[in-house]
Formats: C-alpha cells, structure tokens, sequence
C-alpha cells in the first residue's frame, strides 16, 4: 500500500500556520497537565513516559511550526 503526499500552495499552508502553532501549543500544555497529575498522584509509569515522549514530539512540532518549518 502506498501513500501520496499532498503538497499545498504555500500561500494555503501559511494561512493556516497560526492556527497549527496554536493548536500545536494547546495539545503540549494539555498533555503537560496530565502527566503533572499522573506523576502527582502515582500514575502508570508506562504511560506518563509515553505521554512524555508524545509532549516532546508537541514540542517539536511547535518549534518547527514557528520557525515556519512544514510540520
């Protein structure tokens, strides 16, 4: 099975880039909050490193997204 990719004008991508970076920061500082609350009360260890390293992917994604970077 293959997969295409879209590519997009660059005047459609960039009308949207505010609202990825936005969207981007929101979902990281969500998963934040929850792994603060699992830590805080003695979650799965398992899946506070996998919300861990899915922040650290948001983050990424921040970072690229406001360096005008395709996410």
């Amino acid at each position: 099975m293959t997969c295409a990719v879209v590519e997009f004008p660059a005047s459609r991508t960039e009308a949207c880039a505010p609202s990825v970076t936005d969207w981007l920061d929101s979902q990281a500082r969500v998963i934040e909050i929850w792994i603060d609350r699992l830590v805080a009360t003695g979650g799965d260890v398992g899946l506070i490193a996998v919300l861990d390293q899915h922040a650290a992917f948001l983050r990424d994604a921040l970072e690229r997204s406001a360096a005008g970077e395709t996410v």
